[in-house]
């Protein structure tokens, strides 16, 4: 009796053991400056890129994928020389978009291969990121572009070979190859977002450099963050 009431006592002591080889250990978040998916090769780099997009947003069609990556290559699509204009435009979408736009959580994610940062202008609707200095890195960012339809061409097929190998795919493929393979014949390589996106994810923003982002917008939406005053 008394060596079965030892091995009871083993037992529910046993119970509460956890070998240290299987403790939880705590998340680590990566810093945004650190690019997870750095690669000196472009199409593992591009790869980790489209699945993490894809992931986020699988009711991208193909033009929103193709969005995504010319802002790479190319930054902001004009150059930009009129401060009033652009600080027009951005106080233009604040007051004038669905209020049910603002309801998400504010987002700044890099572009395909880390050159540019997406950021929602959410941030200067909470007073976060001062218009001036949004419109200001944005005009540090613009630089003329160097555009050879060919050169870029061959490029948006290297990456169209990467999408076939991943999931989710991009919806609207078929139409909106054909749309873009016209965009580029016609010496251009803007698109826009599809309805589909803009409706889906409401999301509103303006790209600007990613050492320009690290330098000067950083800190200020990290600052907001230690203070609670976002998530």
């Amino acid at each position: 009796m008394k060596s079965f009431i030892c091995k009871l006592s083993l037992l529910f002591l046993l119970s509460f053991y956890v070998p240290h080889w299987v403790v939880a250990q705590p998340v680590v978040e990566i810093p945004f400056r650190y690019d997870i998916c750095a690669s000196a090769n472009f199409e593992e780099h591009a790869r980790c890129r489209l699945e993490i997009y894809m992931n986020n947003y699988p009711q991208s069609q193909l033009r929103d994928v193709y969005k995504f990556c010319f802002q790479d290559f190319f930054g902001i699509e004009h150059l930009l020389s009129d401060s009033m204009a652009s600080v027009r435009y951005i106080d233009y979408e604040l007051n004038n978009s669905d209020t049910n736009d603002w309801n998400s959580p504010l987002f700044y994610y890099r572009s395909l291969l880390g050159n540019y940062v997406r950021v929602d202008i959410g941030y200067v609707r909470k007073g976060i990121i001062p218009m001036g200095t949004l419109v200001s890195a944005m005009l540090k960012s613009s630089e003329p572009i160097d555009y050879d339809a060919d050169v870029w061409r061959k490029r948006w097929h290297q990456i169209l070979d990467i999408l076939q190998q991943i999931e989710p795919k991009p919806l609207n493929y078929d139409e909106d190859y054909r749309l873009i393979e016209e965009t580029i014949d016609k010496g251009q390589y803007a698109v826009h977002h599809s309805r589909l996106f803009n409706t889906t994810y409401h999301e509103h923003y303006r790209i600007v450099r990613f050492d320009i982002f690290i330098e000067k917008l950083l800190p200020l939406i990290e600052a907001a963050k230690n203070n609670q005053e976002i998530e």
